[in-house]
C-alpha cells in the first residue's frame, strides 16, 4: 500500500510539472539584422527591408540631388493590410535614413501642437525676453513624404504565400505634384507544422 501511495505521488508530482505554466528564463541579445521567420506576420526584417530600400530610392532622386536641400514632412503611412503594423517606426526608420544622408531638411509634424503651446508659454512673461522664441520663424515644407502598404495571403493546404507592397511618393507642396515614387514588394513562402509544447 506505501508503495502504491508512493507511486501516486511521483505520478501526481509529474503531472504537476508537465502543467504548470511556462516563462522565458534565459535569453540573449542577437544581431537585429538576423532574419528570423519565425510566423506568417510582418516581422522586424520586412520593416528593414522596406525602409531602407525606399530611403535608397528617394536618395537617388534628381529632388535629393538637386543640391537645394529642400524641407520635408513625413507623414504617417496608411495600412491596408490585416495585420497591426507599426507605421510609426517604419517611417522613423525612413527618417533616419533620409537625415543621415545630408540631402533633405526635416520639419517636425508630430510636434506641431507641442510647438504651438511651447511659443504661448515661452510668450508668457515667465521666459526671458532675450530668450523668448515667438510665432512666425518656421520653415515651410517644400515636399511631404508619405506612403501606403497593402498585403495579399494565399492559404492552400498546409502551404501559404504572403505578399506585401509598400509604395512611398514625395508630394511637393506648391503644386501637388508627386515628384517621385517607387515600391518595394516582398512575398514570403511559409509551412504549417505541429509546434511541441
Amino acid at each position: 500500500m506505501k508503495h502504491l501511495a508512493l507511486l501516486f505521488l511521483v505520478i501526481a508530482a509529474l503531472i504537476t510539472s508537465g502543467c504548470s505554466p511556462k516563462a522565458y528564463s534565459k535569453g540573449a541579445y542577437v544581431d537585429p539584422e538576423r532574419v528570423d521567420l519565425l510566423s506568417d506576420k510582418f516581422v522586424e526584417a520586412d520593416l528593414q527591408q522596406i525602409a531602407e530600400q525606399l530611403s535608397a530610392s528617394l536618395l537617388a532622386s534628381d529632388v535629393a540631388n538637386s543640391g537645394e536641400k529642400p524641407a520635408v514632412i513625413l507623414s504617417l503611412f496608411t495600412n491596408a493590410t490585416d495585420e497591426h503594423i507599426d507605421m510609426i517606426s517604419l517611417t522613423k526608420m525612413m527618417q533616419n535614413e533620409i537625415i543621415k544622408s545630408r540631402k533633405f531638411r526635416f520639419l517636425n509634424k508630430m510636434l506641431r501642437s507641442e510647438i504651438a503651446q511651447e511659443y504661448e508659454y515661452q510668450q508668457s512673461g515667465f521666459v526671458s525676453a532675450e530668450t523668448a522664441k515667438a510665432q512666425g520663424s518656421q520653415i515651410g515644407a517644400d515636399y511631404m513624404i508619405s506612403g501606403h502598404i497593402s498585403s495579399i495571403r494565399q492559404p492552400v493546404g498546409k502551404r501559404e504565400i504572403v505578399y506585401y507592397k509598400t509604395t512611398g511618393e514625395l508630394t511637393n507642396i506648391t503644386t501637388s505634384e508627386i515628384v517621385w515614387t517607387d515600391e518595394v514588394q516582398l512575398k514570403k513562402a511559409f509551412k504549417k507544422r505541429h509546434v511541441g509544447w
